[in-house]
């Protein structure tokens, strides 16, 4: 009975930690991220709309990844809607399954259930775990996690059983593991450094692995290209550099002064004590002809290679992987020394300890700042969502929003997964947010202040304030800020805002989630520009339309045609600048019709179809 009381205790201490530690990232609301995959099942209409919802690479991040994060929250959105708690649960149990094979791997590896245990221990206590335990849109680095350790498991199971069904086994979790995120690619370098170092008969298995994922790769960068500057690849002398912060940031939790009782000098010296005593023990290990500590550093920098080409775009959460491998060193260290005499026991102790009292309160309390963050997000999205309730068919207006709340959440477009299309931030909102040129600028956020008038006039809008604590109806008080109303901005007409209906020709197709498409040929009305300004026209084109190669798009401003442009890139927001021709100024408005050389159906719809807007601009 006590042998038992033990082996579950074995097996379920990190586990008990991690939810110890992370509790609050368990009872986190939806947030930044999250709210793009949440609006999927409202895209998803039959089979013909599942299928594009569930395989369709991110045209931002140039990412696929169709199981960690379109099938999660296609699956969880239709059950559970709104409710987080059950996403927040099913990353949780991946993380424990996540920690019972990494103390089994460890195990294996190391010939010690002790080396095990501090692995996964010491794993789940380093803080850069905060994130992906609070923040649903990362479970794509839990279940990465779970397929490449549960792939490295198997194939050492083949190592030492010679049975072909772990082989099978480990093509089956590491070909699943593609659908997760492409970090998976570094799977046949961390099997190929192992049999290469420790277990040399073996290697030739491990080839096959590099061929699965060099295919991989090459149809990735093809089918899923990177469309943010954020995410461009930079092979340059940055890499070490980045290396290098990655390095400390595994040991130095974030804002240490601030999530801790320790000074920011603690966390430099906790960093260079155990980079010296890591290094130290790989190095001595390798003078005696012992490979495994060489070959789990190595797994912590292989781990690591697929983002250090993003110089523009270092994020801790990055870690989480990284962090795992060299948890399982410092666990096999642990073991070594314990066993080397009372010197190496007490320094092995008093590193281990330093680093659990510097992790430990700074991982709950970034547990405990990403649920905050999340509950904010939740006032405001549910406070919108009231407010849709208490006036339905009215456009709600957002004022005070700051340039925190807007890139963390007004910029995700939060309010289209509950189905309330017309949100916009109030006329001169953007005075008091930076440009955000990422997200195509925060004008496109901004509702014009002629429609903003009109709208008030007919009594279309309602204005909420947004600050602490709920938000605040000020619909009856609210003018628009003179300052915003002499500027003379630039002239937008926002084709699916409902408040634009009345400058749109009878052509145009209804309203949908955010767009509104357009059949062959549609017109439009806009104020007239002022000398110098450019129309600015943004679109997207769908992937069907593209088959038969690029589209053609033609404008008629005022009877006068302009030069055609084409759409070459499928699913992707595009704009296009257009000069305008002379004699147009000192009009009241102006007429604008859009034309397509082609139309297309698309599965059960039996619309001719054109493009998808999308926005028109002078400035």
């Amino acid at each position: 009975m006590k042998r038992k009381l033990l082996a579950v205790s074995y097996w379920a201490a990190p586990s008990i930690l991690c939810l110890v530690l992370y509790w609050p990232g368990l009872l986190a609301w939806f947030q930044q991220d999250d709210f793009v995959w949440l609006n999927l099942p409202n895209q998803a209409h039959g089979w013909d709309g599942l299928l594009p919802a569930l395989f369709q690479p991110n045209p931002v991040q140039g990412s696929w990844r169709p199981l960690s994060e379109r099938a999660f929250f296609l699956a969880f959105g239709a059950v559970f809607g709104a409710d987080p708690l059950p996403y927040r649960i099913w990353v949780f149990l991946t993380q424990f399954a996540n920690l019972g094979l990494v103390a089994s791997l460890t195990t294996r590896l190391t010939r010690s259930r002790a080396a095990g245990f501090w692995a996964a221990i010491l794993w789940v206590a380093n803080s850069k775990l905060a994130t992906v335990m609070s923040w649903t849109s990362t479970y794509n680095l839990v279940l990465c996690g779970f397929f490449l350790l549960l792939a490295l498991h198997f194939f050492l199971r083949y190592i030492e059983t010679s049975a072909r069904r772990y082989y099978v086994w480990t093509w089956v979790a590491f070909l699943a593991g593609f659908l997760a995120m492409e970090t998976n690619v570094v799977f046949p370098l961390l099997a190929g450094s192992y049999t290469l170092l420790c277990a040399r008969k073996h290697f030739r298995r491990a080839l096959p692995f590099l061929a699965a994922s060099a295919v991989y790769a090459t149809l990735h960068f093809i089918l899923a290209p990177n469309h943010a500057e954020e995410y461009t690849i930079h092979i340059d002398r940055a890499i070490p550099a980045t290396l290098w912060s990655y390095w400390q940031g595994t040991f130095e939790p974030v804002d240490l002064p601030y999530l801790s009782h320790f000074s920011r000098i603690f966390g430099p010296t906790a960093m260079a004590a155990a980079t010296v005593a890591l290094l130290g023990f790989t190095v001595y290990q390798a003078a005696r002809r012992q490979w495994l500590a060489t070959v789990l550093l190595v797994w912590y920098v292989i781990a690591l290679s697929p983002v250090l080409a993003l110089r523009d775009h270092v994020m801790d959460y990055y870690l989480t992987l990284p962090a795992m491998c060299l948890a399982m060193l410092a666990g096999y260290a642990l073991v070594c020394a314990w066993r080397a005499g009372m010197p190496w026991k007490a320094l092995s102790v008093a590193l281990a300890a330093a680093f659990l009292a510097l992790s430990l309160p700074a991982a709950h309390r970034r547990a405990e700042w990403y649920r905050s963050r999340s509950e904010a997000q939740e006032a405001v999205v549910m406070g919108v969502a009231q407010a849709h309730e208490l006036h339905p068919g009215k456009a709600i207006l957002l004022d005070g929003v700051d340039d925190s709340l807007f890139s963390q959440l007004i910029s995700q477009r939060p309010f289209l997964f509950l189905r309330i299309p017309d949100v916009y931030l109030a006329p001169g909102a953007d005075e008091r947010i930076a440009p955000h040129p990422e997200w195509g600028g925060v004008a496109k956020f901004v509702l014009p202040v002629d429609e903003t008038r009109r709208g008030l006039e007919r009594d279309e809008i309602v204005v909420y304030r947004v600050g602490q604590g709920p938000l605040k109806n000020i619909t009856h008080q609210y003018v628009v800020p003179a300052r915003v109303a002499r500027a003379g901005g630039p002239l937008r007409l926002d084709v699916a805002d409902q408040l634009a209906a009345d400058r749109l020709g009878p052509e145009w197709y209804g309203l949908e989630s955010g767009f509104r498409w357009m059949p062959r040929t549609a017109s439009l009305r806009m104020p007239a520009p002022r000398a110098g300004q450019k129309l600015f026209v943004t679109a997207v084109c769908p992937a069907a339309q593209l088959e038969r190669g690029p589209l053609e798009m033609t404008l008629t401003v005022d009877g006068l045609r302009l030069p055609a442009v084409r759409f070459t890139k499928a699913n992707v927001e595009t704009t296009f600048a257009f000069e305008l021709p002379a004699g147009l100024q000192g009009k009241s408005d102006i007429g604008i019709t859009v034309e397509v050389n082609r139309t297309v159906r698309v599965g059960a719809d039996r619309r001719d179809l054109g493009l998808a807007f999308g926005r028109f601009e002078i400035e």
